[in-house]
């Protein structure tokens, strides 16, 4: 049975609406007013995308890799040295954003931009990441999880596992040493990375609400990857937004 798509007509007014995580593939807009619109799709990867009949995906596409280069590398990871070269691309940017960071008061990266993460909380996510794909899967560690960690969605089901504490406000200087000590381990990992290794599966179930699992050692460590370059994107956007607010 077939659905007829919904036709949203003049009568509705979505001025000033935000669309969060919602699916809106196949979305037409026809005879409507458009102005400051404000587009981020989900993971940072395009469909096709028509403006006026023309086919911007592409252009898109491209100036994402042009600000944004350690994407390039992620697309094509083979090789243990490609997986080495990309963290350095990735560990690069941000170098650079952090440096941005260290520029606006604390309580700015504490901070959130339209009710997203702040960019204190996006780092304690990405350490997140990092013990559940390599402490957790890559290493096989019993009790891989920082407290400080922040997992993804509604953490209520990983709090109570893996005593987390996603309500702590810690300090940005903690909160930058503990990122960094987990960059380390991702560098140290790949410092003795085989290609070999890359292709051996893990089986496990880190976290008991999720499940088990089975992932490459080489995809756990593209989604570690992947989870920072993007995520960079997402702070970037907010230290712009951040910058231009009043001191308070």
């Amino acid at each position: 049975m077939t659905t007829e798509p919904r036709v949203v007509t003049g009568t509705d007014d979505y001025r000033g609406a935000t669309f969060t995580e919602c699916d809106l593939r196949g979305l037409r807009v026809r005879g409507s007013q458009l102005d400051d619109v404000d587009l981020w799709a989900f993971g940072g990867e395009l469909g096709s995308v028509h403006i006026e009949g023309v086919d911007v995906t592409s252009y898109v596409m491209a100036e994402l890799d042009r600000h944004f280069p350690e994407r390039v590398a992620l697309r094509s990871l083979v090789t243990a040295e490609d997986h080495r070269r990309a963290w350095e691309d990735v560990r690069a940017g941000w170098s650079e954003t952090l440096g941005r960071c260290e520029a606006l008061p604390e309580a700015r990266l504490h901070e959130q931009v339209n009710g997203e993460w702040s960019v204190a909380q996006t780092l304690r996510h990405l350490v997140f990441a990092v013990d559940l794909w390599l402490g957790g899967m890559v290493h096989e560690e019993a009790a891989p999880f920082h407290p400080l960690g922040l997992p993804p969605g509604d953490p209520t089901e990983e709090q109570a596992e893996l005593d987390l504490t996603p309500d702590v406000a810690a300090p940005w200087a903690e909160v930058v040493e503990l990122h960094r000590d987990r960059c380390r381990q991702v560098s140290e990992t790949l410092t003795t990375l085989t290609d070999d290794t890359l292709v051996v599966e893990r089986t496990r179930a880190p976290i008991r609400a999720w499940g088990e699992m089975t992932q490459s050692v080489g995809t756990c460590l593209w989604i570690i990857q992947k989870e920072h370059a993007e995520h960079r994107r997402y702070v970037e956007r907010d230290l712009t937004a951040l910058a231009s607010m009043p001191p308070g």
